[in-house]
């Protein structure tokens, strides 16, 4: 009796990894595929594969087109990855590895969201070289001193850019301030092309920062990571830095369900 528990258990365990895996299969392609396919890239016997399509397909996790009778992706899978993507929380997701990021660059580390033309920071991890700084978590910075900012915007269309630069101006922190529309667009072009930016003592004397863009599902810039600390260190550290943070935005764009196909270049500047 013992014996026949255990071989059902794991035909069960089997029977479910084969269906995952061909709900995986489906999903990774563009369109949608036929029994004969799947079954022979999978190294699937066909009457077992067609076996699992039906049932896949009797709860609405795939569905069969029927002028072609080939499987595609189906309401239930897209509803189940929505609620779980709608479950994440971006500060969950991204502070054990900010944390470790601040300990590894011995600097302070930010995320900050996008919020009405503006970045909120919402978390902060420091690292045993920390210096302090006049960005508090909850504290509102404009997007046109800030790297976190300029990540963020660098993904925005140009109407929406200028729209935000008319609202809010482009108030001068110090003397490295863009204080020029068109000079900052020029700035979204490079951070585009290079992948993240800079704060160049813009926002404060002595303090520099890099940054990158977090993406979610929907392909948006929604939030960003930086890495803050005295411009000297900062810049000798910058090749290590900029590879830190793109570890961390590879990671947590992931996990918000961020495919990079899903990003567009119709965003000129």
């Amino acid at each position: 009796m013992k014996n026949s528990t255990v071989k059902e258990s794991s035909s069960s365990n089997s029977a479910v990894e084969r269906a995952l895996t061909i709900l995986e299969f489906i999903a990774s392609k563009k369109e949608p595929v036929g029994v004969g396919e799947i079954a022979e890239t999978l190294n699937l016997a066909k009457s077992t594969t067609h076996r699992i399509l039906e049932a896949l397909k009797n709860k609405q996790f795939i569905e069969q087109i029927e002028t072609t009778e080939k499987y595609d992706i189906g309401i239930k899978a897209i509803e189940v990855g929505m609620s779980g993507l709608t479950n994440w929380n971006i500060v969950d997701v991204s502070a054990p590895h900010l944390k470790q990021l601040a300990m590894d660059i011995n600097e302070t580390a930010f995320l900050a969201v996008y919020d009405q033309g503006e970045i909120v920071y919402v978390y902060k991890a420091e690292g045993n070289q920390a210096v302090i700084t006049n960005a508090q978590l909850g504290t509102r910075k404009p997007i046109h001193c800030t790297s976190l900012g300029k990540a963020i915007a660098s993904n925005f269309h140009i109407e929406e850019v200028e729209s935000i630069l008319k609202e809010k101006g482009m108030p001068k922190y110090t003397d490295r301030t863009i204080t020029d529309s068109q000079k900052y667009f020029e700035e979204l072009s490079k951070v585009r092309q290079l992948g993240y930016a800079m704060d160049d003592e813009e926002v404060e004397e002595g303090l520099t920062c890099f940054a990158v863009p977090i993406f979610n599902y929907t392909g948006q810039a929604i939030a960003a990571i930086s890495v803050a600390g005295p411009t000297g260190r900062i810049l000798g550290k910058k090749d290590e830095i900029i590879k830190s943070l793109k570890d961390v935005n590879n990671y947590v764009s992931t996990r918000l369900g961020f495919v990079p196909a899903m990003r567009t270049n119709t965003r000129t500047y």
